[in-house]
This record gives C-alpha cells, structure tokens and sequence, in this order.
C-alpha cells in the first residue's frame, strides 16, 4: 500500500524504519522541515508544505493513487488533513487539525464542551496582556499560539515582565499572536491515545521532567509499563476527542496532574516527537507510527508486541558554549548498560543556541530496563554529562 506523508519534522526516522518495514511503499513531500528523510522513501517531492502557505490543490493531485495521507510535521497538520478529505481518505478530520495548531482555540473548544482549563486570553498586542493582569492574576505563562517545541514558552510575574517578554513570543508566532494563561502547578505528564472513528482503542502515560532557563524545557521523559491512565484521564482523553470531533488519528495531550481531575495543557493529532512514541514502543509494546500508518490507510490495527522492558526513558543534555568536537557513541556507552542510544543534536564547532526551545537542547540519550528505575535514570543522567563533557560544552542544570 502507498502512503503519501506531506511534511516530517526532524528526528522522525523511526517512523520511517517502522513503515518501510511494514512493506509500505513511501512518498514524502517536504521541502521545509530540514529531516533529511529524502533517502528513506520512495519518492520525494521538494515542494512547500505548511499550512500557511501549502498548494493543497497540488498536493492532492501528487497523492493521487495513493491509499493513504499522514504528516509528521506539526506545521502540515491543516494541510495533511485537508488532502485526506479532499481524496475521500482517513484522517483527523479539518476541525481537529484547525483546533490542534491553535492554543487559542484548543481552550475555547475546551470550554465550550466543559473541559477544565486555566483562565485565559489571547494575545495579540499590549493591550491584551495590560487587560488580563487588572484582573488580579499574579502567576502566568505566556507563550505563542501557534508553535511547538516548547519554543518561548515564559513564566510570567506581572504585567510588566509579561510585556518584556511579549516581542519574544511574538516573533516565534507564524500567526504573530500569542496566549496567556495562568500558571497551573503540579506534574506534568502526556498521554499518548490511539482513536479510530472517534473512538479512543489506546492509551498510554508518560511522566515528564521540564527545567532549563525557561522552566518548560522538556528535559527527561518516562514511561512504566504498569504506569497506564486511569480512569479520569481515559474519560478526559474522550471529552477531547469529543470536543475536537477526532476522526482518526494519534493524539498527543500534554496535561498537568494535580490531584482531582487532570487538566489538558495543549494537544495535537500527531505521534509525540521527543522520542515518546519510541519509549511508548519499548514499555508497552504498543507501535504508535505503524498504528498513524494504519489509520491513515484504513487498515487493522496491528495487535501489541511483546514490551521490551517493564521501564523506559529519554534524558536531554541542555549545555552552553562552543561544541569542540564530534562524539562517538562508543566513547559514552562503555558500562551503561541500560542506556541503548546516545546522540549529539550539535555539530563540532557550533556555538550552540540560547536554551529558549526544545531545538535547543544539545543531545540526548534513550535506554529500557527490566530492572530498577533508579538505576535507569542514573546511568542516562551518566551518559548525557558525559556526552557534554566531551563534546566541550558546559552543562546547564
């Protein structure tokens, strides 16, 4: 069968392997993302691809014949969508798209279908973030309303720091307008969900670990395979699913759990990137890109493998300065026996960015263990300082 996929961000080559292992027959049109997936598929078209500027007309002319249409770039979600409709194939459903690459519009689908949420308030200029604060908000985030990644997400004091950081945020936007909400405490987690015909067949949970300058920089993620949603955040999952009109699709719905009833944080209808759908893989044996392929194909569901592990998890290395060298994976691995991938994200002789986006980080390392989880976290925390220590750059806490 041929799938059509229109759009991949970076670090996507599971997908890719997992598909092409299935016998699918692959074309990708990207001509933006940056991936470097042109050597993994069939056919590859280098053309524009995201929602604000794609020629879906186009595009659905090239993904004629095909069986299916799916994306793995946050940027194509409308786009990907709107092909599938256009050629009668699965998909998300338009709606869902429109809502998942809007915060904004994520809290008003919310609160119109009675999903908890913060207060709120789209920004688009000052003024707006000069009317949210008199009414008495103390704590906050501010962040764009339509990227990803974590990118210029801010922890917000007052009115004053709000507008310091409001051209940042700004700037980020391909919209140019942002959202302000009040700041939630608590853990964060994700769940990763599996909806077929508006009806959810998968969930999984992920615990996640943010720091770094901004405080929302995604640093560790980790999944157990005893650790699964209860039922409060089951019935959340399909409030949203409901509130969004999901078709077909993997959901990704980061959320704060703070005792009582979870609150949705933001959402989107593709797989998670940060290596989330490979840890969901290895615990609960459950392929997330094979089941994105079979949705978009309109296929059966392939039934769960065996886990791998009872635990996994990814750590990232957030470092500053100068990248002195390249490191071999060899030179990091050496009795970590847990730890199954290490990789730079940073080239030798970069000066690597300011930790305000995901993108940033410098390098990670992912592992699975049977064993204890302690044990795990230690020898990943182990093998991102090393990393950093000989790449040269000097590690941010």
């Amino acid at each position: 069968m041929k799938l059509f996929v229109i759009g991949a961000d970076p670090r996507r080559e599971w997908a890719f392997s997992a598909w092409l292992r299935a016998g699918l027959s692959i074309t990708l049109a990207d001509g933006v993302s940056g991936g470097g997936f042109e050597h993994a598929v069939d056919r590859f078209h280098p053309v524009e691809v995201r929602d604000e500027r794609a020629d879906v007309q186009s595009l659905a002319a090239m993904a004629a014949g095909h069986d299916g249409v799916t994306t793995l770039a946050e940027g194509s979600l409308i786009t990907a969508a709107t092909v599938a409709r256009e050629l009668g194939l699965p998909g998300p459903g338009v709606g869902a798209a429109r809502i998942a690459r809007s915060k904004v519009r994520q809290r008003e689908a919310g609160r119109r279908h009675g999903l908890p949420g913060p207060r709120h308030s789209a920004v688009s200029g000052p003024d707006d973030l000069v009317r949210f604060f008199a009414a008495g908000v103390q704590a906050a985030v501010l962040k764009p309303a339509d990227s990803s990644a974590s990118a210029a997400v801010f922890a917000v004091h007052g009115v004053e720091e709000a507008l310091e950081r409001w051209p940042r945020v700004r700037a980020i936007s391909p919209s140019r307008t942002g959202i302000v909400e009040e700041y939630l405490t608590g853990p964060e987690a994700s769940v990763e969900a599996v909806v077929r015909d508006g009806e959810l067949v998968f969930s999984s949970l992920t615990r996640k670990q943010t720091g770094g300058p901004t405080g929302f920089l995604e640093i560790a993620h980790t999944t157990d395979r005893a650790d699964r949603p209860d039922a409060a955040l089951d019935a959340l999952v399909r409030d949203l699913i409901a509130a969004w009109q999901v078709e077909s699709a993997i959901l990704h719905i980061e959320v704060k759990l703070d005792g009582g009833r979870p609150v949705p944080l933001e959402a989107t209808v593709r797989p998670a990137g940060d290596y989330i759908t490979e840890l969901v893989s290895a615990a609960h044996g459950r392929d997330l890109y094979l089941d994105q392929a079979h949705l978009a194909l309109g296929r059966p569901l392939a039934a769960d493998r065996p886990a791998r592990a009872r635990r996994a998890e990814v750590r990232f290395l957030l470092a500053s300065g100068t990248v002195r060298r390249n490191v071999a994976p060899v030179e990091v691995l050496d009795g970590l026996t847990e730890v199954k991938i290490v990789r730079q994200l940073a080239a030798a002789g970069s000066r690597l960015p300011p930790l305000t986006a995901n993108w940033a980080r410098a390098g990670y390392a992912l592992g699975w263990s049977n064993d204890d989880g302690d044990a795990l976290t230690g020898q990943l925390r182990t093998a991102v300082s090393e990393l950093g220590r000989l790449m040269g750059a000097s590690e941010v806490a």
